[in-house]
């Protein structure tokens, strides 16, 4: 009769935690850069850099979607392959429309703050998109950033943007709090 090691028939002592890391940070990371992108769109804002930088967020937030859906795409009977192409095709549309928003021909028209709060809210809808269809903590993120950029245009003042972040910090919180406990149930 053979015996089965204790630490092969039971996962690692921490290994809970560190699922739970690695399903978080990510998120968090999109929050801290999302507040960060949204703290630098105003009027004296080089439009160039704001453009350069939403360009790279984008599929920065596109590649964690997928990265979010991925399990639930694993179990599912639709299968991986044409779960990436729709989610590729969904950031890639969100890519080039933020790319059209940002091109010379709209700058003559629109201030620099006025493209960051449609880039702000046209990724909201994206995330909020992806996330109605995959990963719930992309659904937060987009309602975050949807909230941001109102709370941006409708009160030009530092307090907003702190009271968003706490918001954030304690949703993705209590998000990962409620997740792991069901994981663990």
């Amino acid at each position: 009769m053979s015996e089965t090691s204790p630490s092969l028939a039971t996962s690692a002592p921490g290994s809970g935690k560190l699922k739970l890391l690695l399903a978080v940070v990510p998120y968090v990371a999109l929050y801290v850069f999302a507040i960060w992108l949204v703290a630098l769109t105003d009027d004296n804002a080089d439009p160039v850099r704001i453009r350069m930088l939403w360009q790279w967020f984008i599929p920065a937030v596109g590649l964690i979607a997928i990265w979010g859906g991925w399990q639930g795409m694993k179990t599912s009977a639709g299968g991986l392959r044409p779960y990436l192409i729709r989610q590729v095709l969904h950031w890639v549309a969100t890519l080039v429309v933020i790319h059209l928003l940002f091109g010379e021909t709209l700058q003559a028209f629109l201030t620099t703050d006025v493209h960051g709060f449609v880039a702000i809210y046209v990724l909201g809808l994206s995330a909020i998109l992806a996330g109605i269809h995959m990963d719930w903590k992309m659904a937060l993120f987009g309602l975050f950033l949807v909230g941001s950029g109102v709370g941006i245009a409708f009160l030009n003042d530092n307090a907003m943007l702190l009271t968003l972040i706490g918001i954030a910090v304690v949703g993705v919180g209590i998000s990962s709090a409620f997740l792991w406990r069901t994981r663990h149930a």
